[in-house]
This record gives C-alpha cells, structure tokens and sequence, in this order.
C-alpha cells in the first residue's frame, strides 16, 4: 500500500497534464454539484440551448463534434428531468428545437454560479494576465491538431 509509481517522462508532456487538470476540474465541480444531478456536460449544453434559442439536436451534436445519437441521451434525460423542453421547428417540422424551461434556467444559474466560484479558484492559482495567455495557447493547441477551436 502506498506504492510510489514511476510516472516517467509523462508529467513533461502537454497532453497528460491537459488531461490531469480536467480530472482535477470536473471532479472539483462534481462535488460542488453534488445533489443538483447535472454533469459538467450537461452544464455545457444547458448554457449552449440557453443562449441558442430553438437550436436543433443535429445543431448541437455538430458542435460538440460527436454522432446525434450520443447527445440525444443527454437531451432525453434533461427532457425528462423538466429541464428542457423540445418543440418541432417551424421552418422544418422534421427537426426539434430546444429550449430550457424555467426549471432548466434555475438549475443552469445556480450551476453557472458554482462555475464561477471554481473559475476564481483558478484564477488564484494564475499571475496577473496568464489567464488570457493560457487560454489562448490552449486554443491554439486545439486549432494545429483539429483546426476547429
């Protein structure tokens, strides 16, 4: 017990401590949502229907770059949950829209709180202006290997 492992070279390696920090991140905000039942994704496509009013699944599947089928379980239990509601489009009956209800905007401003709070934690770990900087290298990280930041 209490074994000391050999990491080797992989704390040097950008990827691994992109990967470690969100570790860190979600399981930081998990417990602060503990109760609410929202994961940290689910947060995100919250903030994404709220500020894209009537926004499609396909819309939101293209964004998030996975396969419709994969978000539609998410969607489903946010629907279920109250916290979504899904109407057909009007210019494509074919397609639902989604929206938050006000359940879902209540959920969403207390999570969106406690981001927040997580997001100042961080900052504190930051000198003044590395912030911004490392926000925009990690996007330029994400556009040389996807070209889609």
């Amino acid at each position: 017990m209490g074994y000391s492992l050999n990491l080797a070279q992989l704390p040097s390696y950008l990827g691994y401590q992109i990967r470690q920090a969100q570790i860190s991140i979600f399981r930081d905000i998990s417990r602060s949502m503990k109760g609410i039942n929202l994961t940290p994704g689910e947060f995100s496509l919250l903030t994404l229907v709220k500020n894209n009013t009537g926004v499609s699944q396909i819309d939101l599947a293209n964004a998030y770059d996975i396969d419709k089928s994969t978000l539609s379980h998410s969607v489903k239990r946010m629907v279920e949950r109250g916290l979504i509601i899904r109407s057909r489009l009007s210019d494509d009956k074919r397609y639902y829209g989604l929206n938050l209800t006000s359940t879902g905007e209540l959920i969403l401003n207390k999570v969106t709180n406690l981001v927040l709070a997580q997001e100042d934690t961080m900052d504190r770990a930051l000198a003044s202006g590395e912030r911004k900087l490392f926000l925009d290298m990690l996007t330029r990280i994400c556009n040389v290997l996807e070209k889609t930041c």
